[in-house]
């Protein structure tokens, strides 16, 4: 039990991570009226929190596997708070991206640290399931802080919201100082590594043609979670099915519900299987005939919505495996650079597209001499966002490719 009370610890900093994510989305309309941005400029601001995240990755990965997570994650955790609270500040797009990086930079120990945990507190072959595990309370945190908080957006005022999250941030780090060990006692296991061997581990793990191949795929089936459900996800169904802004954030928040289900099977399905293609195959090729139909069926029906945007986040939770996937490949004891090398890929290269396609949005309306996303029709969206479509067509690809690599101990 108390295995499952320290992950759960950590866990609760991931929800915290995902909220985070997801602001942009939740109070869109009300940043960009703020900071005065066109989409491009909007879609920077948001992925800025994503590139200090990414960047910051492999140092994470290092880092925990060195002094263990607690002490990062109680630093992340101030550094996160406050970020939130200088967002909260900000009053032109260069400071909105300035202070959404240290939120970013802040909430990039997150992931990596829970898996380090499972790595410390659990048996190897449940690893799997617990990324399943891990990766549903991350999308808990998206539904909380999407259409939740685009109702709070309007009541408040997204200055007090952000002052809202910024405490809750300052709350977690309180607890986890705490409460969290990084190990059982006594435990030898995952020892701290030595500065010698850091970079012959992270030498080892480049040299792996899979771990590349498996980073490319992380990073493109996730541009469903980052550029689609975290960002444009909800102007599009709000311009696309004439609903409210409030009502496309909560029913854009459905891709994260299908991720609930769909992280625990995919992680229960690689263990059970004990195979890591075949998932990935399958969550690949799911999300891409789910997203092809909702961008190019005509005319369907709001009921048929829900249902193709549930399917979406339940199979692009094929990106769990990958997790697994480099974990296995990567040296013993460094689980933590593996993860962050994954982590890189997947939350890096997704970011790229938040303003790629705000750009592509723009460059599609500019026969319309318009900027504003208030004024983007359904084709605009349709243009835009196929550029995902192609991201799942190459992590179908890359799942094809990759070696068969599960170690059955």
């Amino acid at each position: 039990m108390l295995a499952w009370f320290m992950w759960g610890l950590a866990s609760l900093y991931f929800l915290f991570d995902f909220i985070n994510q997801v602001i942009p989305a939740a109070l869109g309309p009300e940043l960009r009226t703020a900071f005065n941005a066109d989409a491009t400029t909007f879609g920077l601001i948001s992925s800025c929190y994503f590139y200090s995240y990414a960047l910051l990755q492999i140092p994470v990965g290092l880092s925990v596997d060195r002094f263990g997570p607690r002490r990062p994650l109680t630093v992340a955790a101030i550094v996160a708070g406050t970020g939130c609270l200088l967002f909260s500040m900000a009053d032109s797009p260069l400071t909105a991206a300035m202070t959404r990086m240290l939120v970013g930079a802040g909430a990039a120990f997150s992931f990596v640290s829970c898996l380090k945990l499972v790595a410390n507190w659990f048996p190897a072959n449940r690893f799997a399931t617990l990324v399943g595990l891990t990766n549903i309370i991350g999308m808990i945190g998206a539904i909380s802080g999407e259409g939740p908080i685009a109702a709070l957006g309007e009541k408040l005022g997204w200055q007090e919201t952000l002052w809202i999250i910024a405490a809750l941030g300052w709350s977690l780090a309180l607890i986890i100082f705490v409460l969290l060990q990084d190990k059982p006692a006594g435990d030898s296991h995952a020892p701290a590594i030595a500065k010698s061997a850091i970079w012959s581990n992270l030498r080892y793990l480049l040299r792996q043609r899979d771990a590349w191949l498996v980073g490319l795929y992380a990073a493109t089936i996730n541009t469903s979670f980052i550029a689609f459900a975290a960002l444009w996800g909800s102007e599009f169904i709000h311009t696309a099915f004439d609903v409210t802004f409030v009502q496309a954030a909560s029913i854009t928040s459905l891709v994260f519900v299908g991720a609930i289900p769909g992280s625990f099977f995919f992680g229960w399905l690689s263990d059970k299987i004990q195979r890591f293609k075949l998932p990935m195959l399958i969550g690949s090729g799911g999300g891409l005939l789910s997203l092809c139909v909702l961008l190019y069926v005509p005319a369907l029906p709001l009921g048929a919505v829900y249902g193709l945007l549930f399917s979406l986040g339940f199979f692009c939770c094929g990106n769990v495996v990958a997790y697994a996937y480099n974990a296995s490949i990567g040296s013993e004891g460094a689980e933590g650079l593996s993860l962050g090398y994954t982590n890189t890929w997947l939350i890096g290269g997704s970011a790229l597209f938040q303003p790629l396609i705000g750009w592509l949005l723009d460059k599609h309306s500019m026969e319309n001499h318009s900027q504003h996303v208030s004024a983007f029709t359904p084709a605009d969206f349709q243009f835009a966002l196929s550029s995902i479509v192609i991201c799942l067509l190459i992590a179908f690809i890359c799942a094809l490719l990759i070696k068969e690599n599960y170690k059955k101990n």
